[in-house]
């Protein structure tokens, strides 16, 4: 048997405080010198509802007889705080905005009071998408006063153009995250604009956007979000075509797909599909449609819509974002003696979802939150559940 060497446990002990004793004086800063953490790693959230239609019986309820003008604020005054609270809200713009009140209508063509986009500013909207199969309603000259007066109200858009060396698309940087936002249409209820002005609307053109979006990524932009207008109005279910639509915007590069036209709440799918700048495996969101936002469509499906908050992460070690789902509340649009006000519709176990109202309102928001879990949860591949975690 060997026989143990003299002093080596000493020996041994002596080196391990040794090391004990570097690795603490390289761990422990000298005193008055602070450490540096590492920076936060760049990432925002992104809150996206469905379609603003603007009935007459929406706009003449924002009529202000003492004023003589037009007020729209209340109606989103029980949503604000939520609109508010991402970091970028963004929305459908189903309409043309003028200051010539005696031009105002509704369907089939629209035509808004403008002191509409001061109050989607006040109420958090960050950008609109303008791209819709109602954008030509009041022919180009409708597209440019609206874009002027969502300008002059501080709100930017994207899907419609004034001139056109503006890009057709709208690019933000916010928290250390590039974004670039796309706003198409598949319709335009038979309108066009002139031979020399088609530029003026984003209509869905494979090729074009695959450029645009090869460009962007070339200059370093993490994260493509679409607003797309498309779908067989009415039908709660994306058909076999518009499932393979969405399939070929992500193989382009898009990551988000925001839908909307149908005026009914659509499932929600996250999608992993290859990337094509990276071939790497990336998961994308699908919204196939967020319903109304606000309308006067008061019939069941359509008198409700999604509120989505997005969390948006830089992806560390190659190009493109992380994206969760962080919040799906359905949305009611409400019609009493106050007007039309958007109500937050909350799970019908919560004591304060249902307290303030009446019992025809309390009736509603169950009606909309189980019809609403019905074709969320419903889906294939769709949620399992309309709180985290939702996949």
């Amino acid at each position: 048997m060997k026989r143990p060497i003299p002093g080596s446990k000493n020996h041994w002990l002596l080196a391990l405080a040794a090391v004990i004793a570097v690795t603490t004086f390289k761990l422990t800063p000298p005193p008055g010198v602070t450490t540096q953490a590492h920076p936060p790693i760049p990432s925002l959230t992104l809150t996206a509802v469905g379609d603003l239609v603007m009935h007459m019986p929406v706009v003449n309820s924002a009529f202000s007889i003492i004023d003589q003008n037009y007020d729209f604020r209340p109606i989103f005054q029980e949503i604000e705080g939520r609109l508010k609270a991402a970091d970028l809200t963004v929305g459908v713009l189903e309409t043309s905005l003028t200051t010539d009140y005696q031009r105002l209508s509704g369907y089939p063509r629209f035509h808004t009071p403008a002191p509409l986009a001061e109050a989607l500013r006040w109420a958090g909207f960050d950008l609109v998408f303008t791209a819709h199969n109602h954008s030509l309603d009041q022919g180009v000259n409708g597209i440019t006063s609206t874009l002027s007066h969502l300008a002059a109200a501080g709100l930017p858009a994207t899907g419609t153009r004034s001139v056109i060396q503006e890009k057709p698309y709208y690019l933000m940087e916010i928290n250390g995250l590039k974004l670039a936002f796309f706003s198409y249409t598949t319709l335009t209820n038979g309108l066009a604009p002139p031979p020399h002005q088609k530029w003026v609307l984003n209509t869905l053109n494979y090729y074009k956007l695959g450029w645009e979006i090869l460009q962007l990524k070339n200059v370093g932009v993490d994260g493509i979000i679409m607003a797309l207008h498309t779908g067989e109005e009415y039908a709660r279910s994306p058909s076999p075509a518009d499932r393979r639509l969405c399939q070929h915007l992500f193989r382009l590069g898009v990551d988000i797909i925001l839908g909307s036209h149908v005026h009914v709440i659509r499932p929600l799918e996250r999608v992993v599909i290859k990337d094509p700048f990276s071939n790497h495996l990336k998961t994308g969101f699908l919204a196939y449609s967020l319903g109304n936002f606000l309308s006067n469509q008061r019939w069941r499906y359509s008198d409700c819509g999604l509120m989505l908050t997005l969390r948006l992460q830089k992806k560390l070690f190659r190009p493109g974002i992380e994206i969760e789902l962080i919040s799906c509340t359905p949305l009611w649009v409400a019609k009493d003696d106050q007007g039309y006000r958007i109500l937050p519709v909350l799970p019908p176990e919560d004591p304060e979802s249902t307290t303030p109202y009446s019992a025809a309102f309390r009736d509603k928001f169950h009606e909309v939150w189980s019809d609403t879990e019905s074709i969320l949860l419903g889906w294939p591949g769709g949620l399992k559940q309309l709180r985290p975690p939702f996949f």
